[in-house]
This record gives structure tokens, sequence and C-alpha cells, in this order.
């Protein structure tokens, strides 16, 4: 299966300390529903996969269109990578999934409000994220997360661990911040030490296969 990821824009609605971006939501505008189409056109040719991301492709108002057209085009996996907080609305994961994605990629960085939100700088934003997770698990969606690893939480990574195997996801992946954008801005608070993440890596990630989860 081959797939196309299309970087829908930079614009989102968290501002997390170690994003990639950076101000690239400040510097660039978002590709145009035409644009994305002809993407979509293009990579149907050889591809039968596609990957909606960011910035943050919920906040499009144009997303439950870009989807359907995907479906249209019958692309057969369709997948949105998001930080997970508009499926906190039943009536938005109702339409997205009527729209056709089918896999959803949720990005969870604590086990706590607390953590979560100091380092999406979103208050709010973990309580939106697990109500998403919840809200698409009730219509047995696939859900595949990931948890940037950073200074802050690479001690807590059994506790996400545990949360996602609690939430019922599919699978979980944990990804070594890169020191690009905000990460680089701040990385003497963001960015930790190798050596010092990977016995917690290796604990969070047998919870996991002891779980049955794909990590």
């Amino acid at each position: 299966m081959k797939r196309v990821d299309i970087k829908t824009g930079f614009n989102c609605n968290n501002h997390c300390r170690f994003c990639v971006q950076g101000n690239k939501r400040t510097l660039y505008g978002s590709k145009t529903n035409e644009e994305i189409k002809k993407i979509l056109q293009e990579a149907r040719e050889d591809c039968d996969s596609v990957v909606f991301t960011g910035g943050e492709p919920t906040i499009r108002e144009d997303i439950i269109d870009l989807v359907s057209y995907a479906k249209k085009l019958k692309f057969e996996t369709i997948q949105i990578q998001t930080n997970g907080r508009m499926f906190c609305y039943k009536e938005f994961c109702n339409e997205i999934i009527s729209a056709g994605a089918n896999e959803f990629s949720p990005a969870i960085h604590g086990h706590t409000a607390e953590l979560h939100d100091c380092l999406t700088c979103s208050e709010g934003s973990f309580q939106q994220t697990l109500s998403g997770i919840k809200n698409l698990k009730e219509h047995s969606q696939r859900i595949i997360t990931n948890t940037v690893i950073t200074k802050s939480n690479y001690r807590r990574l059994p506790q996400i661990a545990q949360l996602l195997v609690d939430l019922g996801v599919d699978q979980f992946q944990f990804a070594f911040v890169h020191a690009l954008g905000s990460a680089k801005e701040n990385f003497a608070s963001v960015v930790p030490r190798m050596s010092l993440v990977e016995p917690y890596v290796k604990e969070g990630l047998d919870i996991g296969i002891k779980a049955g989860i794909s990590v």
C-alpha cells in the first residue's frame, strides 16, 4: 500500500513547545481546496492511502469536503493526523466518519491534564483529546496515537502507555522530539538525553505489548 501525506497548512489550535513547524503558521498560508484536490487526483494514480496532516487539518472549514473527495476517488485508507481536540464534538465525529475518514492519529503527550496542557500550551486540550478518542472508539474507529518524547514527559511514558491501553487505542508510538522549530528555540527545557529516555521507552512499550497492542 502506497501512501500520500498531504500537509494542508500550518494553522493549529495548539501551540506545542516542541512543535517542529515553529512559527510557520505566521509565515505561510494554507493550501487551497483546489490545490489539495489536485494533489489527491495525482496521488490516486499510484497511492491507495492518504493522510491529511498539518498543522491541524480538522480546523479547516472544508475538511469534510476534502475527506469526501478522497472517498470519491476511492482511497482505501483515509487517515486524519490530528491533535484530536475537534473529535470531542460528537457531531463532527459523525460527519467526518460519514464522509469517509477511517483511521485517526491523535497526539497525546501526557498522562494528566497538567502535563499535556503544559506541553501544548493550550488549557483544556487534554480533556478534549481524551473525549475525542473515546468518541471515535464509540464508532469503532482505528486509532493510532503519537506521543512526542520531551524532557517534561519521558519519565511518564509508562503512565502514558497505561492510559492509552485503558482507552483501547489500536496502536501507539513514541517519537523522540526533533530539535527543530519551537523545540530548537526551547532546546534546553524540551530535549532530553536519549540515554536517560531509553528505560522509560522500553517500559512503556512493554506495557503495550503485554496488552496486545501494536507499538
